[in-house]
């Protein structure tokens, strides 16, 4: 019997395999595929007529997770190997931790646009093996592989909470996703609406719906409480760890609409990201947010900033 039981796939993974699966050939195994300061192994299968699967294999030194930061190695994924494709790859993503192996888990992506997908992923089906051999045709060596080269200390960049000036953030690449935010707000229009602010909320999507500036400047005023007040008491030792705990901590101790306070904490709990220069994308998180604050003309926010760990040695 194969490890998908007598009756074959189960009904998750059956489905993703009766609409993909088939045969195909392993195109790339690179042992040390980077995107920034992260590496996996990538093997992608490929196949004419057929949408190519990535599978990724990554152990828990290499920078930014797979889970963490699948958007961005998707997109990589699709612009170095698949350019031509409309759409990116099937992804798999092979986590290995020390002492546990976390499976074969699915990715689905929605398109922003040319080698841009949507965030966050939609978590399709866990695979077994014999499942990943169905679905691309052949048997996949889920070893990290022989040309891994592993790092002395973590390489996971750093994120630090800080306060930005929105008028300098990044143009969203949108691609008209959703309909309201049709190119992302342009430099000039951003200049008019420093000027110009427009707080009237709009009921056309969430971002719209939300006044910004009441959130940012509730999260701008709670980072500072938080830096300023003793952290001793957080319940972590992580310094960002203990800044955003104690931010988030006095946004909800305040008298804030529900739908600022709620606009406030993912200020923090899933922040706004800019990439940096030269990246397969302007953002890694919070491009809606970004251009909805640009919009509305917002002056202030709180992004997080991610930097070289190796910058602070």
């Amino acid at each position: 019997m194969d490890a998908t039981g007598d009756e074959g796939p189960r009904p998750r993974s059956a489905a993703l395999i009766r609409e993909h699966g088939g045969a195909r050939t392993r195109t790339v195994d690179d042992h040390m595929f980077t995107v920034g300061q992260s590496s996996m192994r990538l093997q992608l299968f490929t196949a004419p007529d057929r949408r190519p699967v990535a599978i990724a294999t990554q152990t828990d030194r290499e920078g930014a997770s797979l889970m963490n930061r699948a958007e961005r190695f998707v997109e990589a994924v699709w612009q170095r190997h698949c350019p031509g494709e409309p759409e990116p790859p099937i992804f798999i993503a092979h986590q290995l931790l020390t002492g546990k192996d976390l499976g074969f888990c699915h990715f689905g992506f929605a398109v922003a646009g040319p080698f841009a997908v949507v965030s966050p992923p939609r978590w399709g089906p866990r695979l077994t093996e014999d499942e990943l051999a169905h679905l691309v045709g052949g048997p996949v060596d889920v070893r990290r592989g022989g040309g891994f080269v592993a790092s002395d200390a973590p390489v996971e960049p750093r994120m630090r909470f800080e306060v930005a000036a929105v008028i300098g953030l990044p143009r969203p690449d949108l691609h008209g996703e959703p309909a309201c935010m049709p190119a992302g707000t342009t430099w000039s229009w951003r200049l008019v609406r420093q000027v110009m602010p427009r707080r009237r909320l709009r009921n056309c999507c969430w971002y719209h719906s939300v006044d910004w500036a009441a959130a940012s400047d509730a999260a701008v005023t709670a980072l500072a409480r938080a830096d300023s007040e003793a952290l001793e008491r957080v319940p972590t030792d992580d310094p960002e760890d203990a800044r955003m705990f104690a931010a988030v901590t006095t946004l909800r101790t305040q008298s804030l609409d529900s739908r600022v306070l709620k606009a406030a904490e993912t200020l923090f709990l899933e922040p706004i990201q800019p990439e940096v220069p030269g990246a397969v994308v302007p953002y890694i998180n919070g491009r809606h947010r970004a251009d909805a604050m640009l919009d509305a003309g917002v002056r202030h926010t709180v992004i997080g900033r991610w930097s070289d760990p190796g910058a602070d040695q």
